[in-house]
């Protein structure tokens, strides 16, 4: 039978949540404190990221979830850690003009990664992380010379340990030939992601930051020179507040949850099929991910017994039964040889996208935020919620080029996603536009 958890949370003892661990569960009124400095909504890594700067900084930073800490995308990607970008250099030199988009591009492939490594190992958090690099594979062939010539804009700018790898040569980082040969990023690495946030959670208690599971926060207000903010175990006085939700904002912040929109990634963990299977379909043991819309991404697990799959299934909440069944069709796809492989594990999780597909840091009314990864949290989250606590406190060196992103919303996005299936059907059509031409 295929579980429904994430496959990270047995090797990470990841507290179930349906009977969290006592310092986990629901506090009492009396738990609560009364005031804090900062009071930091959701316990992901940017929340938490954000609390361990604060407390260390002196400042009482309390963390509020409404399921335990690290419970959303944090727990339940498919632990690759990295850098990229969505939009090309010239479309961000366009945008926000050479210094801004170059700033840009430095933070997102050299910064960030740079940025969790060091928490990694400041705080000996053991994630399984492995240094394995990363293969990109392309789905059409006219994207390879793109692809270069990005490659290389993008050194001239900063230095970047990459390279470019022909179809011919393909099959030594990845047994398939679905591809149209890709790109190779060295410094991308691998991790156990529930393993990597319980240790950002253990750092930030360490640092002094309080942090609550199963409280949400129901409803914040301004009140004089700061804010009441309300959870079902009470009200909790603060100076200020940071939301670090990203794809799991909810209605209580209407304002930041139509300028975000959850896309849900959904993700499979194959039966063991033994190290020598997994070293024939990774020689190199990089991680893989893809161009194409349905932006497939796998890798073996860190012991190199399974097979990690996983991707854009459907575009809103499909059942697990569909869900399996379009990623085993994509994973045959990919590796025709795993076509009577079971799965034991098969879970989702949201991932938050902006309407630009960048990141954004930024301060309304007082309120607070980092979000919109658009899919790569990992090193971006951290990072970003670091930068976020640094500008709270007033500190220059939380300077990011992300606070000039737009966050802008969409009249036709009042809250809920009303609109993910009819992008499910348009994204399925442009799929099969670029398979008609990848069969030319």
């Amino acid at each position: 039978m295929t579980r429904p958890q994430p496959y990270w949370w047995a090797p990470a003892k990841f507290p179930d949540p349906a009977s969290p661990s006592p310092t986990d569960a629901t506090p009492s009124p009396a738990a609560l404190p009364a005031e804090c400095d900062v009071l930091v909504i959701g316990a992901g890594h940017t929340g938490l990221s954000a609390a361990r700067t604060l407390a260390s900084r002196g400042r009482s930073a309390v963390v509020l979830d409404k399921e335990v800490p690290g419970y959303g995308a944090s727990s339940r990607n498919g632990g690759m850690i990295g850098g990229g970008h969505r939009l090309s250099v010239e479309q961000l030199e366009s945008r926000f003009g050479a210094q801004v988009g170059h700033r840009m591009l430095k933070e997102a492939h050299v910064e960030a990664l740079a940025f969790a490594r060091s928490v990694i190992e400041d705080e000996g958090i053991d994630c399984d992380f492995k240094q394995t690099g990363r293969f990109r594979g392309l789905w059409l062939d006219s994207e390879y010379e793109t692809s270069a010539r990005e490659l290389e804009r993008l050194q001239a700018i900063f230095d970047l340990d990459a390279w470019m790898v022909p179809q011919a040569r393909q099959r030594e980082e990845v047994a398939t030939d679905l591809y149209a040969g890709g790109t190779v990023y060295a410094a991308h690495g691998a991790l156990n992601p529930a393993k990597y946030v319980l240790g950002l959670l253990a750092a930030a208690r360490r640092a002094g930051a309080q942090v609550f599971g199963q409280t949400p926060a129901t409803g914040v207000e301004r009140s004089g020179s700061g804010f009441v903010v309300d959870t079902p175990a009470g009200k909790i006085r603060a100076g200020q507040v940071l939301v670090a939700t990203n794809g799991y904002t909810d209605g209580a912040l209407p304002w930041l949850r139509r300028r975000i929109v959850p896309i849900p990634s959904f993700i499979v963990a194959t039966e063991e099929l033994g190290e020598n299977r997994l070293r024939d379909l990774f020689p190199t043991g990089r991680m893989v991910a893809e161009s194409r819309e349905r932006h497939c991404y796998f890798r073996p697990s860190p012991d190199y017994k399974r097979l990690i799959f996983g991707g854009r299934a459907a575009m809103f909440p499909a059942p697990d039964g569909l869900a399996q069944s379009e990623l085993r069709r994509l994973m045959t796809e990919v590796f025709p040889q795993l076509g009577d492989v079971t799965f034991e594990h098969s879970w989702s999780g949201r991932t938050g996208f902006s309407f630009n597909f960048m990141p954004n840091v930024g301060e309304r009314d007082g309120i607070w935020h980092a979000m919109g990864y658009s899919g790569s949290g990992n090193a971006m989250a951290p990072y970003l919620g670091h930068k976020v606590a640094l500008q709270m406190l007033g500190d220059s060196e939380g300077d990011t080029a992300f606070t000039q992103t737009p966050f802008d919303g969409r009249f036709w996005h009042p809250g809920k996603p009303w609109f993910l299936p009819f992008a499910d059907v348009f994204f399925r059509l442009r799929d099969r536009q670029a398979n008609a031409r990848k069969r030319k």
